[in-house]
């Protein structure tokens, strides 16, 4: 079996010969470590490096340089070594020294072990020195993606890790900057046919200037974790946005929130509802408009997304809900219920031309609104659903059509 490390540098002039001269030589330990590794090839891939970097690596003896004239990201010189490698296991260690290359034996280990598809040196424990900052925004992240993933992982972000090669194309596309690592950790534990595992790896302060912007690359890591989890986990993540609108919704009519009094009891108590509390409904109207839009995409969302990742059929309530055409019934009937809400109303236009009704009577004509809304959306989202089970349908035939002898 073969492995490969691969070294991402840009201007690590000060580190990039004492990892590779420690690269190497715990290649020769992974050989002898009884692995089942015969053969290890590190390669170093100088990112647009404008210092001495890639003149340094050429020196040393026994390692594949690869490098680019421009800066092109720490993710895309990863991936440029992935692609140029031909290690059945592919591993990556950053360039400025803070991580041990003996720690990829222990790694793999693991692997062989737990039979992993991913393993990962985690930094985040009592000995690691890893600068307070960066734990702290770590354990946001890694709070973050495990609130929607199906595993859990300590460190999103480890610049020390190993994969098989036929785990790639599970976790790709993956960025080409400093949000690679993540990206790639949140791939990995939300699809569920991706096994992932860490242990603690010894991790010192880097040699030479970090790269990393705390908040710049903050936000970045911030946005693949979103993006990861509308892509693997859209119920989920439209869901809790739905159930949030909703919430705030109900706390708007029973609370008073402010006002005198809550529209709701008002109502129930007088019949009628003040003019002052237009502004209020109408937000209520809004939220829970969009409550209902977030919900349905959700819904259809989780059946497309089981498509495309060729998962097992979701059979639950909601996925038949979608799939089985509940939804465009649902929305014809709040379509139905819109307009005999409003049927005196819509009656005398037809008959004068004129829309007459009682002053505080418009609640009528923005409640039914928001039924005629949702209805629209409801019955869309249905028809959306049926073309999704139309696909599930027809790659369902593919699949059993080429497993025929």
């Amino acid at each position: 079996m073969r492995f490969s490390i691969v070294i991402p540098a840009y201007n690590e002039e000060e580190a990039v010969t004492g990892i590779l001269k420690r690269s190497l030589a715990a290649s020769a330990s992974i050989r002898a470590g009884g692995l089942g590794v015969d053969e290890v090839e590190v390669i170093l891939v100088s990112d647009g490096s404008s210092d001495r970097t890639e003149e340094l690596a050429r020196a040393v003896s026994g390692v594949r340089v690869i490098g680019y004239p421009k800066n092109r990201g720490y993710g895309a010189a990863i991936k440029t070594g992935f692609s140029e490698s031909k290690g059945e296991i592919v591993g990556f260690i950053d360039a400025d020294g803070t991580c041990d290359p003996e720690f990829f034996a222990d790694l793999i280990r693991l692997m062989q072990k737990e039979k992993l598809d991913v393993a990962l040196g985690s930094r985040m424990h009592d000995k690691s020195e890893m600068p307070a900052v960066r734990r702290l925004g770590n354990r946001i992240f890694r709070t973050l993606v495990n609130a929607f993933a199906s595993a859990s992982v300590n460190d999103v972000a480890s610049g020390m890790r190993i994969l098989r090669r036929d785990a790639l194309p599970r976790v790709y596309p993956l960025p080409d900057g400093l949000n690679f690592t993540p990206a790639m950790s949140v791939r990995a534990v939300m699809d569920h046919r991706l096994r992932i595992g860490e242990i603690p790896m010894p991790y010192k302060e880097r040699v030479g200037r970090s790269k990393l912007s705390v908040i710049k690359d903050g936000f970045r890591f911030l946005g693949v974790i979103v993006e990861t989890a509308v892509t693997f986990r859209p119920f989920l993540f439209f869901g809790s946005a739905a159930a949030a609108l909703s919430a705030l919704s109900f706390l708007g009519l029973c609370f008073p929130c402010g006002g005198p009094a809550a529209p709701l009891g008002f109502y129930l108590r007088y019949g009628h509802v003040e003019d002052w509390m237009i502004f209020r409904l109408i937000l209520i109207t809004v939220f829970l408009g969009l409550a209902a839009f977030l919900f349905a995409l959700g819904a259809v969302s989780r059946a497309l997304v089981g498509i495309i990742n060729q998962e097992p059929e979701d059979r639950s309530f909601w996925a038949k809900a979608a799939f089985e055409g509940w939804f465009v019934w649902i929305g014809l009937a709040s379509g139905i219920f819109s307009i005999l809400l409003n049927r005196g109303i819509l009656a005398g236009y037809w008959r004068t031309g004129h829309i007459a009704f009682e002053r505080q009577a418009w609640v009528f004509p923005l409640v039914g609104s928001l039924f005629a809304l949702v209805g629209a959306e409801f019955v869309a989202f249905g028809l959306i659903s049926r073309i999704a089970r139309l696909l599930r349908e027809r790659e369902s035939f593919r699949a059993e059509t080429a497993a025929r002898p």
